[in-house]
């Protein structure tokens, strides 16, 4: 028994004394790699960057393309968070404001650098804002002035700046962007870790089929076709969007001044019973400015008839700007004959004459920045 422990140990032994040195770097190498696993991912994902191929509805152009894209390049001088209040970006290390909010003075992080290599400076503050006039007071100092406060100033400051050719100072470079017929139909974004490509397509059906062929893996679309809900290995992130924009009916309160009438359209007008997919307000409900005690006009078709009883009238034009909201119109139309008896007639417009309407059933955009000190503007 003596003998065959000693074996094993002098075994042992050997292997140990043969494989030390590699024992000893496999221990060193996987040191290294727990300490240094951050800077190491970070310098793989240089040479290996993972590929998002995200495909959007409508086209754009420099002046107009999704600030959850921009901002991706290029941030601005504010920055707007999730309940709507403005401060001040990373290009910023300073903002002061006048009390009468009639002059803006920023002190620039000069030590950031454009995506070319020039340095940032006051010189670079481009915005084309009308009523606004922007003054570089040093090398590293901004003053904005205009004559009558506006609220929304700070949010307008939020714009990505930018130099020729999508030239920006965040963390996602511009890599190659091709245009078509004045707009963005391809934009190739890369930062130190990953890669994303957008391709822009005219309308959800194009969406939809560059989806299914492969072109694109990432889409937002505002219906599910049952084909792809059942069909396919997808995985859906189903996100009610309440923060950028909503569709709503305008009433034009020349021609229907009566409020107990506008009160009867509203009470038969039909509804989503979740109220997570209501716009209650044009005010987003994450922002600071909401009110959570508006009154929301849920479907009633009593008190529908109780208004409209006092206030009838015959018929009522529904006018349409998008062909996706055709759908709804048709529902409101049916609903509103049913309840109230009165004629519908929808139609779809390009162009709607404002001053000569009766209602509008149109999409709303949610203000990022409430007015806050008056409703005038620059």
């Amino acid at each position: 028994m003596f003998t065959k422990i000693r074996f094993r140990f002098e075994l042992y032994f050997y292997y140990l004394k043969k494989n030390l040195l590699y024992l000893f770097l496999g221990f060193g190498v996987g040191i290294t790699i727990f300490y240094f696993q951050k800077p190491l991912k970070t310098f793989f994902l240089r040479f290996n960057h993972p590929i998002q191929k995200i495909g959007i509805e409508g086209f754009y152009n420099a002046t107009n393309l999704s600030q959850e894209i921009t901002q991706k390049i290029s941030p601005g001088l504010t920055v707007i968070n999730q309940n709507g209040r403005t401060s001040p970006s990373a290009l910023v290390n300073k903002m002061e404001i006048s009390s009468d909010h009639l002059r803006y003075t920023f002190y620039l992080n000069t030590s950031l650098l454009w995506h070319d290599g020039k340095k940032f400076s006051s010189a670079d503050i481009n915005y084309q804002i009308p009523g606004l006039n922007i003054a570089p007071a040093s090398f590293d100092k901004v003053t904005i002035t205009t004559d009558k406060a506006y609220a929304p100033l700070e949010s307008l400051l939020a714009r990505s700046l930018f130099r020729k050719n999508f030239v920006g100072l965040g963390s996602y470079i511009v890599k190659d962007f091709r245009y078509q017929d004045g707009h963005i139909r391809y934009l190739k974004l890369q930062s130190n870790s990953d890669i994303i490509i957008y391709r822009f397509y005219q309308d959800q059906n194009d969406l939809l089929n560059a989806f299914k062929i492969g072109e694109v893996d990432q889409i937002q679309i505002s219906f599910l076709p049952p084909d792809l809900e059942s069909g396919w290995k997808v995985n859906l992130n189903q996100n009610i969007a309440s923060s950028e924009s909503y569709s709503a009916i305008f009433l034009n309160t020349q021609k229907l001044s009566n409020k107990q009438l506008r009160q009867s359209l509203a009470y038969a007008t039909p509804k989503s019973a979740n109220n997570n997919e209501r716009c209650l307000s044009p005010i987003s409900p994450s922002s600071w400015a909401y009110n959570p005690n508006v009154k929301e006009y849920s479907l009633n078709p009593v008190k529908a008839r109780e208004f409209f009883e006092k206030n009838k009238i015959e018929s009522i034009k529904l006018s349409v700007t998008d062909r996706d909201l055709l759908a709804t119109a048709e529902n409101i139309k049916k609903s509103w004959q049913d309840i109230l008896k009165i004629k519908v007639d929808v139609k779809f417009e390009n162009q709607v004459d404002t001053d000569n309407y009766e209602a509008i059933l149109a999409y709303g955009s949610v203000p990022s920045d409430p007015d806050k000190v008056s409703k005038g503007s620059p």
